[in-house]
């Protein structure tokens, strides 16, 4: 069996490296696309080959950086840990992962695999790799995904759930009431609900989130509403309400720069200074930390991690320039697009605004999830506002700042961007909101050019 196995990854491998070098269908071959579609049993024996299993995290928001916490979290504790950085949420991006790491002989050297799952995927990813920690993040009312029916998701995430043993653990986000509700009738994983408890968080001039209560129907209640639907909540028609959790942020101070709280787990409190500014942080940084606790890491190891943590990979990454400072903020919805104005109104110091965005604001429906409103009051807090890229060509303030010909040259957004560094004076800030596609092409050029 060993020497079938390091056959077949080499040979893998050596297909991936000739469609590179000869660029086959003008695409790319990467290594385990082989073997996931001839050998699918070859792929969990790898899997298998982690000492310790794997910690997997899914939600619309937020699966990168609760990866990267919990990597950093498990590198104090000198675990060896396969995570793979920079690579899409997918299936087919972890198994290539774990081919990519196999050595000669088809073995793999770590303790722990962390890896992300895209939502669709989660029944797959809990048969493939067999999660013995996985985290729920959230489920948001995500405009750039199409025909999801979220509690109808919950209902097959619950029927997946129960294909697993009472040995695994999930960790759910007790703020997300779509999340929660769906675990009716219980599954046999173990369950742990994490969360934030801060009354100043409260977002009093928000609507009221609208969602029903997944019990009986009737409208939930909110006495606190964090971010998006998030937050404390609970049901007048059935008594339905949020669950207690057992590892919680309570404390929290935002800032623009970095964001402080206390941490309470069932092993005692932690202070902790995160380098990452946004509250949707601290909730990945809950999340990381109670996976940690479920894996028996211990609390000063897990404060440890959370502090050595550094924002990277255009998520509230910082790139300084000639003293120019440029904040790298990718949205992919509306949520995301909201928490960063809200972190982007907590500096004190009146910056300038990028928006790169690309077709990905409309997910496919006639209306974009980026609208003039979004930008409104703007004003008030900056001392100037750019859009471009053709994601961004039905804004008021696009038409304002350039002629139709000027619109379409605006599609290079790494030209944008620089051009705007430059007219920059030294010690300004230039704050980027970026769609994926658009914050992955000013990434590649900094990259190329030796800046990241």
């Amino acid at each position: 069996m060993l020497m079938f196995r390091s056959a077949a990854l080499s040979i893998d491998k050596s297909v991936a490296r000739a469609a590179d070098l000869f660029d086959f269908s003008r695409g790319r071959i990467p290594p385990g696309t082989l073997t996931a579609a001839l050998w699918p049993g070859l792929v969990r024996s790898l899997v298998r080959q982690f000492s310790q299993g794997v910690a997997g995290v899914t939600g619309t928001n937020g699966k990168h950086t609760t990866c990267r916490i919990l990597a950093a979290i498990l590198q104090q504790a000198d675990a060896r840990t396969l995570y793979p950085e920079d690579i899409a949420p997918s299936l087919d991006e972890v198994v290539s992962t774990l081919v990519r790491a196999t050595d000669h002989r088809g073995r793999i050297h770590a303790d722990y695999g962390v890896f992300g799952f895209e939502t669709g995927m989660l029944d797959r990813a809990i048969r493939v790799c067999n999660p013995g920690t996985l985290v729920l993040n959230n489920l948001y009312d995500d405009e750039s995904v199409q025909g999801v029916d979220r509690a109808a998701l919950i209902g097959k995430w619950c029927d997946w759930f129960g294909t697993m043993s009472a040995r695994q653990h999930i960790l759910v986000n007790a703020d997300d009431p779509v999340l929660c509700g769906g675990f009716t009738r219980g599954v046999p994983p173990r369950l742990t609900y994490y969360g934030v408890e801060d009354e100043r968080l409260h977002l009093a001039d928000a609507a009221t989130p609208e969602v029903p209560c997944p019990r009986c129907g009737v409208p939930l209640a909110y006495r606190i509403t964090s971010l998006a639907h998030l937050g404390d909540y609970a049901c007048e028609g059935c008594g339905w309400e949020r669950p207690l959790p057992t590892v919680y942020a309570i404390d929290v101070d935002l800032g623009p720069d970095e964001t402080n709280f206390r941490l309470i787990t069932p092993r005692g409190p932690l202070d902790v200074r995160l380098r990452l500014s946004g509250l949707h942080n601290v909730y990945n940084a809950a999340a990381a930390a109670a996976a940690a606790l479920s894996l028996g890491l211990s609390p000063v190891t897990i404060r440890k991690g959370l502090e050595s943590v550094r924002s990277t990979g255009g998520r509230d990454e910082r790139v300084v320039i000639h003293d120019r400072e440029a904040r790298l903020m990718t949205i992919k919805n509306r949520t995301s697009l909201l928490e960063a104005l809200r972190t982007c109104r907590l500096d004190r110091q009146r910056g300038h605004f990028l928006f790169l965005l690309d077709e990905a604001v409309r997910g496919g429906r006639n209306a974009p999830w980026i609208v003039d409103k979004d930008l409104e009051g703007m004003v008030n807090f900056s001392r100037s506002v750019h859009v471009a890229g053709a994601g961004g060509a039905h804004l008021a303030l696009m038409d304002e700042q350039m002629d139709a010909e000027d619109m379409v040259s605006a599609v290079d957004v790494s030209d944008v961007f620089h051009d705007i560094m430059r007219r920059l004076t030294p010690g300004d800030r230039l704050w980027v909101l970026a769609t994926e596609g658009a914050m992955y092409a000013v990434r590649r050029e900094l990259r190329d050019m030796g800046i990241i």
